[in-house]
């Protein structure tokens, strides 16, 4: 372990080689922390994915965490819609989402894109899926991984683009070939959604009741939950409560848009994000789009 450990370079990741959504990850500085930090993620994978195989990769930092949905079909042909920012994390888990990045030009895109569609392709992948890439400030891409699903953020991409990846994602299953193509996909201002979370607040614990729910409206405004009023959030699952999701003709338009949609969402009875969610969109930083993956941990 040490010794492949010493090939790569310190600082390094293990990461659970069945994982995802940011579980069975630990990042190792120098040789004395490498194999307590073994023995935890192994064990992490183990008990969320029932495998508790793991890997070693360099670490990259500060970068930006860029993901590509695709669209395969039975007959080869790939599309790529537009690229989803996540860099906005908490213990590896994503807070915020937003399409386009604002940190990729026309260009970058198309190499992304084109990256993604030739590993779609390399290994004969059929349905929705989503290739993930790490940026740096030099705007060299990394492969990270590839999610074989549906992912908890794909709201911002069908809000950006007008197509149902959900619909699309039953259709492949049944044998539908995509009646589109890449030269069709068109990006239609910038989406934003905010992972609404249970949370430990002054004011209450992250589970309970809920005893009153209010869910904003209007055009491009968009509420993904499981709540209502008389719900009791138990303890034992993801703390997710709900996604809010916006879409606007510009990225300024869409920040002020998500921040008066969470000021209209209440959830009462149990504590939750909101409020950190309104900050994180007010920060300077993430109004200029100059964030990394390290924008939690700088706020402290």
């Amino acid at each position: 372990l040490k010794e492949e450990a010493e090939k790569i370079g310190y600082p390094l990741l293990i990461k659970a080689k069945a994982g995802g959504g940011g579980r069975g990850i630990r990042l190792v500085k120098n040789a004395d922390e490498i194999e307590k930090a073994y023995m935890i993620a192994s064990a992490e994978a183990k008990s969320a994915f029932g495998d508790g195989g793991v890997y070693m990769e360099k670490y990259l930092y500060p970068v930006k965490h860029i993901e590509v949905q695709i669209l395969a079909d039975e007959k080869g042909s790939v599309v790529c819609l537009p690229e989803r920012e996540c860099s906005i994390q908490l213990k590896n888990q994503k807070l915020i989402e937003e399409s386009p990045s604002a940190a990729i030009n026309s260009s970058l895109r198309e190499k992304m894109m084109n990256a993604a569609a030739k590993a779609v392709k390399a290994c004969d992948y059929v349905n929705a899926g989503t290739i993930e890439f790490l940026l740096d400030k030099e705007n060299n891409f990394y492969f990270m991984e590839m999610n074989t699903r549906l992912q908890v953020e794909h709201p911002v991409t069908e809000m950006v683009t007008g197509i149902d990846i959900v619909k699309w994602q039953i259709r492949i299953a049944a044998g539908v070939l995509l009646n589109f193509s890449q030269k069709d996909v068109e990006i239609r201002g910038c989406s934003i959604e905010c992972r609404i979370n249970a949370d430990i607040t002054a004011n209450a614990k992250g589970t309970g009741e809920i005893v009153f729910l209010h869910i904003p409206g209007g055009p491009a405004v968009r509420f993904d939950s499981f709540l209502y009023q008389g719900y009791k959030i138990p303890p034992y699952y993801d703390s997710l409560l709900g996604k809010l999701i916006i879409q606007a003709n510009t990225r300024e338009e869409a920040i002020r848009k998500m921040k008066a949609s969470l000021c209209e969402l209440v959830i009462e009875g149990t504590g939750n994000n909101i409020n950190k969610q309104i900050d994180i969109l007010s920060d300077k930083d993430f109004c200029a789009g100059e964030y990394y993956t390290n924008f939690m941990e700088k706020r402290g």
